[in-house]
């Protein structure tokens, strides 16, 4: 997925001329009140779910889920920039509607690939460089991320880093309104 698609579709998502045409596409007032909130990687998040269901030939009955994994308040700035750059005349209903056409009905099943087990083997031992060569986590600590086993023993550990953000929140009154 583009950078350019999430900025687009960021663009279209967050300001009244990207919404005025969803909504005249017949996207839901409850749909439109939550694009907003999507950050640039929740976006691309969105946009690679599309191309995955194209891709298995999903129909109506059936379902993806993914994580909006940021939130549009991290972004402001890359808007403003983008108001300052390509959309220095105004951002139009007509940008908006390309966007969503562009990258969202026109989202293909280009570097899509449904992976056997060499391919998920070849995309886990990228990780090698970064684990073990760059921050020196042992080989058998690496290793050992293979297993399904690991997954489900750090999720049991959610709640105890949920305590923990919490602790730290209070301590430093990071989530304080004022």
């Amino acid at each position: 997925v583009s950078d350019r698609a999430c900025d687009e579709l960021g663009m279209a998502f967050n300001t009244p001329e990207g919404l005025a045409h969803l909504a005249s596409s017949g996207v839901s007032n409850a749909v439109l009140g939550t694009l907003g909130h999507l950050g640039l990687s929740s976006i691309c998040n969105v946009v690679a779910s599309i191309k995955v269901a194209r891709e298995l030939d999903l129909g109506p009955d059936d379902a993806i889920v993914t994580v909006a994994t940021d939130g549009a308040e991290l972004y402001g700035s890359e808007r403003e920039a983008m108001r300052a750059g390509r959309y220095a005349a105004g951002f139009s209903e007509a940008d908006a509607t390309a966007a969503v056409a562009a990258h969202l009905h026109g989202a293909d099943t280009s570097h899509v690939e449904v992976l056997n087990e060499t391919g998920r083997n070849r995309i886990f031992n990228l990780g090698y460089y970064t684990w073990v060569e760059q921050q020196g986590v042992e080989f058998a600590d690496f290793e050992v991320r293979r297993g399904q086993g690991f997954w489900r023993h750090i999720q049991t550990m959610a709640p105890t880093w949920d305590a923990m953000i919490d602790e730290f929140n209070d301590r430093t009154g990071v989530l304080a309104s004022g």
